[in-house]
């Protein structure tokens, strides 16, 4: 293979189906009693993503290419002093590349890949990039309950039942609201919500009407909204598209003071179960065991989700991105481990766990196809 050095900045090959995105936190875990514990992120660049990249069936002039490219990140320049008697050309500069679906153009380097030859003009090329220095104060998301310095705030005309749609009036304040077709409003006093059927800018203070669908009524009144023009994301693409549930999540004991994780896993899941104790060495061959007080039995999820379409699959990687890694949120438990509440029982008995997930992959198989597997680990309180 004749590679050739090149000078481009930008990867612009394709890759095969069924590539991947993985994402992985960094932080300090503070250890209290009682399993109490409290989660720190190294830094603002804790949040790293890498991708797992296939090229499949590349003809010699476009393996070649691409190899090139991959190899010439690394390329020995002549030494050159800048000002400061420091070099100027030793570090390695990232390139610029689009992911596949729903990520958002970024900075990469390519650390390893490697080329299978096939047959005559038939190679195959896997490589895996790793996003340089994502920010995570590049997320801008609000968590449960409006926040006024992110979410709009919108004042709505009331809606009947109809199964055909409908014009509502709607007023934005404290931001303005880019709404988009797809998007979904909720009302604050009960789970009914209206879909948009357009997509529709509306201003701070001024009015305007935009075409819903709302099967079952919708209240006027005021409304929280987290599709405001200040909505950002580290990796996705475009998160307005993204709607989830305002307010705060209504239980039976009230309020939660957290988001809920409200999709739905497929049957296959994993349930890991190490409860904590304290252990006494008197001899060397004697070990004695005692209880270790309150919340004993936390538990680590491994879960799946698998065909979601282009849109839910978004949905959810938005959600555990705006979580950093170690936010909590709420979470049902499967009815295998509801049963009777008792006041005193430990959380992981309880019909709602509150979790933070570590970390997390992303598999693209195909349009409306993903597949997302996540790491939930459980905490005492939210």
């Amino acid at each position: 293979m004749n590679i050739h050095r090149t000078s481009a900045s930008t990867l612009s090959h394709r890759p095969s189906f069924g590539c991947s995105a993985s994402f992985t936190s960094t932080a300090n875990d503070a250890g209290f009693g009682d399993n109490f514990s409290q989660r720190m992120l190294k830094g603002i660049n804790s949040l790293q993503m890498n991708l797992s990249l296939n090229f499949n069936e590349l003809t010699d002039d476009e393996s070649r290419d691409l190899i090139s490219f991959l190899e010439s990140q690394f390329d020995y320049e002549p030494q050159a002093y800048s000002s400061d008697g420091s070099f100027s050309n030793k570090r390695i500069t990232p390139f610029n590349y689009q992911p596949f679906y729903p990520y958002k153009n970024n900075k990469f380097s390519c650390l390893s890949f490697n080329h299978s030859k096939e047959n005559y003009n038939s190679s195959n090329v896997s490589a895996t990039l790793t996003c340089v220095a994502p920010s995570i104060l590049s997320n801008v998301e609000s968590s449960a309950g409006h926040n006024s310095n992110i979410d709009c705030d919108i004042t709505t005309t009331s809606l009947s039942a109809s199964k055909s749609d409908q014009s509502i009036q709607l007023t934005a304040s404290d931001n303005d609201c880019v709404l988009l077709s797809g998007n979904t409003l909720y009302s604050d006093s009960d789970y009914r919500k209206a879909k948009l059927k357009e997509s529709k800018s509306i201003f701070e203070t001024l009015s305007s009407a935009v075409n819903v669908n709302a099967s079952f009524g919708f209240p006027s009144g005021p409304i929280s909204s987290q599709h405001s023009s200040l909505r950002h994301s580290i990796y996705i693409d475009n998160p307005n598209e993204c709607s989830y549930y305002p307010h705060l999540p209504k239980y039976k004991d009230g309020n939660l003071s957290v988001r809920m994780f409200d999709f739905r896993p497929s049957n296959t899941s994993s349930i890991d179960s190490a409860p904590k104790y304290k252990a006494a060495t008197h001899v060397e061959h004697y070990q004695k065991l005692n209880k270790y007080g309150f919340n004993p039995n936390l538990s680590k999820l491994s879960l799946t989700f698998d065909a979601r379409s282009d849109l839910e699959a978004k949905r959810i990687l938005f959600f555990l991105e705006s979580h950093l890694g170690y936010k909590k949120f709420g979470f049902h438990f499967s009815k295998d481990y509801q049963g009777n509440i008792n006041p005193n029982s430990p959380p992981s008995k309880s019909k709602v766990g509150f979790f933070y997930c570590p970390e997390w992959n992303h598999q693209f198989i195909y349009m409306d196809n993903h597949t997302i597997t996540a790491t939930f680990i459980e905490c005492v309180n939210s």
